[in-house]
């Protein structure tokens, strides 16, 4: 019984010997924690849109609009539907004026001398040189004789509404204004209605006989002011 026993056990420890041996070369154990590398993201490739417009389809179909709107202009030019003359002077026409210039222009120089003409200039003057000034104030200048001068009147009437100081600035460009008044009384009623902001521009302007007449109506609106603001002394 003792002759067997022991072989046993010197069996039993070459196995468990080997089995230790044999593990580290089989199944290294992970370190806490880490994680097996993530593969590389593929490369994402960017798809044409089939519903994006294309860019060589729309210069035509933007060039028949305006054509569209041009003539819906110009039909409102012979009518007397108010309504019609409405939307043709207050929404198409500034709506071309941004898009394209030059029809708007090709359009006036095909009106004969007549009221559609005269009617088609005054509005082109009105709405352009509240969109783009400088735009406005260098197709004028093509302008010549009571065209241009009836034209430029519209203009500073126009911008006199939102920026009476470049409304000036028109006039004088084109002489109008200086000779009958008419400029002096747009410092009157700008002083009348922002004194502050009328007398900051004089302040700015040159003293001499171009300024003033416009600063004495700036001092007399300033007057009276000052005496509507005075308290009335009762006998």
């Amino acid at each position: 019984m003792k002759s067997t026993a022991i072989p046993n056990i010197i069996l039993g420890m070459f196995v468990v010997i080997a089995a230790w041996a044999w593990w580290p070369r089989t199944a290294a154990p992970r370190k806490p924690g880490s994680t097996a590398p993530a593969p590389a993201p593929l490369p994402q490739v960017a798809r044409a849109d089939p519903h994006a417009p294309n860019p060589k389809a729309i210069e035509p179909e933007t060039s028949r609009h305006n054509a569209t709107v041009a003539l819906d202009i110009e039909r409102a030019l012979v009518s007397r539907d108010a309504r019609q003359r409405e939307t043709a002077f207050n929404y198409l026409l500034p709506e071309l004026l941004q898009a394209e210039p030059g029809r708007v222009i090709a359009m006036l120089a095909r009106q004969e001398p007549g009221d559609a003409r005269d009617t088609l200039r005054t509005e082109i003057a009105r709405a352009w040189i509240r969109r783009d000034r400088d735009a406005a104030v260098a197709w004028l200048a093509t302008l010549s004789g009571d065209e241009q001068r009836t034209g430029a009147a519209a203009a500073i009437d126009s911008l006199a509404a939102v920026a009476p100081d470049q409304a000036i600035s028109v006039a004088d460009r084109f002489g109008i204004g200086r000779d009958d008044g008419s400029l002096e009384h747009l410092v009157q009623i700008w002083a009348t209605d922002d004194l502050d902001a009328a007398e900051r521009w004089i302040a700015t302007q040159p003293e001499g006989a171009g300024s003033d007449p416009l600063r004495a109506r700036i001092a007399l609106v300033r007057e009276q002011k000052a005496a509507a603001r005075a308290p009335v002394v009762s006998d």
